[in-house]
């Protein structure tokens, strides 16, 4: 090696454990995605600002959401390594892009916890008043960085659990607008929301399209599964199911109980014209003791959704580490596979500490700086996408997953993309969020310029070939 390269660190000795079957990959990743958050907070947002447009919002964004999951799954099931989006973008687009999502996915990951965290104070108020939202959130991510440096297995089985009261708290909510409906389901056809006189209003195209891509939002993160690659069975087959499995099941459970709490709600007017629509919801028919016992099953699935970004954004940099594109001194504690457990726990605890800082940033700034660096991170995906067959080479391996209908799925995304982007870029409230999510992205290209490109092909990119067996 010439001797102004610079100082590598040695390549691991120890792998991920192989114990995920397809059912566990799925629970981790509707754990990290929280549909009952998703229902109560974005749906719930959503409601109050696009009324029953809600129905058609989140109905057209399931399917794109579906879409969007093909590319994942192929992507996934071509590089089934634990890094996620960074490990697919850098072998699909090369390092250079794949720094970029790293960087995106190091800063993103920690904004999404934080933004989790923060909201839990939110959710035990109703019984503890008081709390600090901050001093919460730093407990919240302490927990999950100390539960997701368990086995996976473990883990598996406490996010599956709490997930389990998280769809129960769904199941109920449609329930109770099973039991009061109110209005056929041919009033949500004709999507109505309140107008600035406060009385129901037909809601226009414009108004559509931004709450198809809040619905975009709120169903987002079953690429998390393919973070879960190297502990997943058989991953090349599996991984591509564990994806489309989270992402149906995610649209499925949030779109019924938000559409029966518009079919039960006494008042649609009252409903939109909350606050807090689903809360609000649940308290005229469920009443307030039980009322609260949904909140606080809500602070539990926050908990349970950060333990499960945990996983994923350890294992984001334990990749990255592993793959020798950060410096030796870091690269060599952060690509260890430690304990009887054979977890990153080093990556994961270094992560868990950047959330904690995160958490003392605001919440309006760490909402919109994790929606931009979602959106950005999402564009490198449908590029790589839609690229990745022009790439092949050789035999394809035995059990990839090949999506139907390619290049449609990775086209629409990028439509989707470059739409919310545009709509985004109107608001003058969102430019430093997009600045940020650019910023991010420049810093990650020029890190590749100045230190990835002069290492050349001793940069150790690990194939699925080495990490799967199997395939």
């Amino acid at each position: 090696m010439p001797e102004n390269r610079p100082e590598l660190a040695p390549p691991p000795t120890r792998s991920l454990a192989r114990t995920l079957g397809v059912g566990g990959n799925v629970l981790l990743t509707l754990s990290s995605i929280s549909p009952a958050a998703s229902v109560f907070i974005l749906g719930g947002a959503a409601l109050s600002s696009y009324g029953t447009g809600v129905f058609w919002g989140f109905l057209i964004a399931g399917a794109i959401s579906f879409l969007v999951a093909l590319c994942y799954a192929e992507l996934g099931s071509r590089h089934p390594i634990a890094g996620g989006d960074y490990a697919m973008v850098s072998r699909t687009l090369g390092p250079a892009s794949g720094a970029a999502v790293f960087f995106l996915g190091l800063i993103g990951l920690p904004l999404a916890q934080a933004v989790f965290a923060l909201g839990v104070a939110d959710y035990l108020g109703v019984t503890v008043a008081g709390m600090d939202p901050v001093a919460t959130a730093l407990a919240v991510t302490a927990i999950a960085t100390v539960v997701s440096c368990l086995g996976i297995r473990t883990n598996a089985w406490v996010t599956g659990t709490f997930l389990v009261v998280e769809l129960a708290a769904l199941a109920l909510l449609a329930g109770l607008g099973a039991v009061h409906i109110e209005r056929p389901l041919t009033d949500l056809f004709d999507p109505v929301a309140l107008n600035a006189d406060g009385v129901l209003a037909p809601l226009g195209i414009a108004g559509l399209v931004l709450v198809v891509t809040a619905g975009v939002f709120a169903q987002f993160g079953y690429g998390g599964a393919v973070y879960f690659a190297e502990e997943t069975t058989n991953p090349r087959r599996n991984v591509a199911r564990a994806v489309l499995l989270a992402a149906v099941i995610t649209v499925a459970v949030e779109i019924i109980p938000l559409t029966f709490v518009m079919l039960g709600a006494d008042s649609l007017e009252g409903l939109v014209g909350s606050d807090l629509p689903v809360q609000a919801f649940l308290e005229q028919r469920a009443g307030h003791a039980l009322s609260v016992f949904v909140l606080l099953s809500m602070a539990l699935a926050i908990l349970n959704a950060n333990i499960a970004l945990s996983l994923q954004a350890g294992r984001l940099l334990y990749v990255a580490a592993r793959d020798r594109a950060l410096p030796a001194f870091l690269a060599q504690p952060l690509s260890r596979v430690s304990g009887a457990a054979q977890m990153p726990r080093v990556a994961t605890i270094v992560m868990g500490v950047l959330s904690g800082l995160c958490c003392f940033l605001p919440m309006t700034a760490l909402v919109n700086a994790t929606g931009s660096t979602v959106v950005t991170g999402f564009a490198f995906i449908a590029l790589a996408a839609l690229v990745v067959r022009r790439r092949e080479t050789g035999v394809a391996p035995e059990g990839l997953f090949r999506m139907p209908w390619w290049p449609a799925p990775a086209v629409l995304a990028l439509i989707v993309i470059a739409t919310v982007l545009a709509l985004s870029a109107l608001d003058p409230a969102q430019w430093v969020s997009l600045g940020i999510a650019g910023g991010i992205v420049v810093v990650g290209y020029v890190y590749h310029a100045l230190f990835l490109r002069s290492r050349g092909s001793d940069l150790f990119l690990v194939e699925p070939a080495r990490v799967d067996g199997a395939s």
